[in-house]
């Protein structure tokens, strides 16, 4: 093959670069920094058409002589990782800087179906609980998943009855009735995906660059958690079969003799009786914001390209407001000055959607009943299905507080449902958050999760209410059935295809 197949074009100054080998690609990038040709493809026929073994000996050579890792961030791969809880997914997506995830959505796939006559949940003997706990782990799991499927049909007609389809008649009958179908699915899923224990399996694709993925393996064996510890080992494996000379530092030997020392660190809570926070998933509260900044921000400003001159505060709070016409425009850099922190206690549920949110530092602690359980509206609504749902949390409890004694807080939060109460601690700026409410109080976002953004910005806006009008599109609506309008626009889009 000619040098033709392996780039977009020859003569232009910018180009794709084509070849299959991801590591002749990333040493043909790195050397943009350590040669004199500014033109790699020259180089690439020089160097590399005809020498398959060029790009591996040049990564060798600059490890061995260099120490640069920095390299390996030129070689992007894509990995898919198959039954994994969401113990150990929530623990991967904390990794912010160098890769991307994608994940089996709970919101719209339905977790009722058994495989193999077992339900989706971890393996008793990946989990690293005591045998002991082996039958009643099973049998909770079991109870966890057949309520599931036992409220479905409830929640769904209940949704059904109070929001009929003809309350959603837009014009176009069978775009609306599908709509209104995959809303009402979404809706229903969305509460009673609450009480899917943490132990549920998903698959997740993720997308990155070699070096990430050095930190990712280490980052896993350092957790203290079996399953992490068997990911951490299947992500390398894989790895060292391609790339063995970028990856094998993940494996430092110090740093596996540390791995095998490793000892759970203590984290002791206090456990009350149990909290029923019906009709209340959210709680937040602004614990502190830089108010120096935010009475300053025109000086700011004034280190942008941005020419605001001798505007006062609100004219020019104004001005910036005025000049966004959709939420895709973003404010100025400077706002990422005005920094605030909040205490957050929502379900496991929605947390799992707002860590996606990496521009916010987020600190937290093992999952554990501390704080009690949420236990969603159309659930606590029926008072069959709160019963069952209530006494199974009684079991949960139980069990946590048993496993938590005998192996640790760990391992013990397998046993607990999305349902759970979790505290955090998250600090963020005027941009990113402006950018998150607006995001994420959209109709389609869970409703959890919308929650969060509002009482976000309310509590904000509380202490700055100058500020109030950069939150131009946050929707304070109520949307029983939030996905139905975009269900329905999709629907329409594909009937025009």
């Amino acid at each position: 093959m000619t040098s033709d197949n392996f780039f977009s074009n020859q003569d232009k100054r910018v180009f794709i670069l084509k070849m299959e080998n991801q590591v002749d690609r990333g040493a043909l990038l790195s050397r943009y920094s350590r040669t004199s040709t500014l033109d790699i493809r020259e180089l690439y026929r020089k160097e590399f058409q005809e020498n398959p073994d060029r790009g591996k000996k040049f990564y060798e050579r600059v490890f061995l002589e260099y120490g640069d890792e920095s390299v390996a961030e030129l070689i992007s791969i894509q990995i898919g990782i198959q039954g994994i809880s969401n113990i150990v997914t929530k623990l991967i997506e904390e990794s912010r800087v160098g890769l991307s995830y994608l994940e089996k959505s709970s919101r719209y796939v339905s977790y009722d179906k058994k495989t193999n006559w077992k339900y989706l949940y971890l393996d008793f003997d990946k989990t690293g609980i005591p045998l002991k706990f082996e039958c009643e782990y099973n049998s909770l799991m079991e109870k966890l998943f057949d309520f599931y499927s036992y409220a479905i049909p409830s929640i769904r007609e209940k949704l059904r009855e109070n929001y009929p389809l003809s309350d959603f008649q837009t014009g176009g009958e069978d775009s609306a009735t599908k709509a209104y179908e995959t809303a009402l699915k979404s809706r229903t899923l969305d509460d009673i995906r609450s009480i899917l224990p943490s132990s549920t399996l998903t698959n997740m694709g993720i997308s990155g660059n070699i070096r990430a993925f050095i930190h990712l393996i280490q980052k896993l064996d350092q957790s203290g958690i079996p399953e992490a510890r068997e990911i951490s080992d299947l992500i390398y494996n894989e790895l060292f079969t391609e790339f063995e000379n970028l990856v094998k530092s993940a494996r430092d030997p110090r740093y596996v003799k540390n791995r095998e020392t490793d000892v759970e660190k203590p984290n002791i809570y206090h456990l009350p009786g149990s909290e029923w926070k019906d009709g209340k998933s959210v709680e937040v509260i602004l614990t502190d914001y830089s108010k120096k900044q935010a009475a300053s921000i025109g000086s700011t400003l004034s280190f942008s390209n941005l020419s605001y001159n001798d505007l006062q505060k609100k004219e020019l709070i104004s001005l910036i407001a005025d000049s966004r016409g959709s939420r895709r425009d973003k404010l100025p850099r400077a706002f990422e000055f005005v920094n605030m922190t909040y205490r957050i206690i929502m379900n496991y549920g929605a947390f799992r959607e707002f860590q996606r949110h990496r521009f916010m530092s987020i600190l937290r602690k093992d999952l554990s009943p501390e704080h009690g359980y949420y236990i969603p509206e159309y659930i606590s609504n029926n008072a069959d299905l709160e019963s069952r749902m209530k006494k199974l949390l009684d079991e949960v409890e139980k069990l946590y507080i048993k496993i938590r004694e005998e192996a640790g807080g760990k391992l013990a939060q397998y046993v607990l449902p999305y349902c759970t109460n979790y505290e955090i601690l998250v600090n963020t700026n005027l941009r990113e958050l402006v950018y998150f409410s607006e995001l994420r109080s959209t109709p389609q976002s869970h409703p959890d999760l919308r929650e969060t953004a509002i009482k976000m910005v309310n509590a904000f806006v509380e202490q700055e209410p100058d500020f109030r009008s950069l939150f131009k599109f946050v929707d304070y609506g109520k949307y029983p059935l939030g996905r139905f309008f975009q269900e329905y626009r999709k629907e329409e889009k594909i009937k025009k295809l």
